[in-house]
């Protein structure tokens, strides 16, 4: 099985989600593959886990002084007819 990584450092919409210890990224449909998200090295805070928002169902992950790498699947389902989805960081 052969499979492409897209690799793409993103400055995505990052929002306090109101819940201790959670912060939430906001990803358009398109964004998939390998994530990278600066200002999420491990200098800022420490993640403990990566979710997808809508069905709690865990991501890869690893963090380090160049940010926050996620893996999103491309085929990754999501709800309704929204036209992204979001993560949620817990830390």
């Amino acid at each position: 099985m052969t499979s492409t990584t897209k690799i793409r450092t993103l400055e995505p919409i990052i929002f306090y989600s109101g819940k201790q210890d959670e912060l939430q990224i906001f990803l358009n449909e398109t964004e998939f593959g390998e994530l990278i998200i600066i200002s999420l090295s491990d200098d800022q805070l420490l993640v403990k886990e990566v979710l997808l928002e809508e069905t709690n169902e865990k991501l890869e992950w690893k963090q380090d002084r160049k940010g926050l790498r996620i893996s999103v699947p491309e085929g990754l389902q999501k709800s309704g007819g929204n036209m992204g989805r979001a993560l949620k960081v817990m830390f």
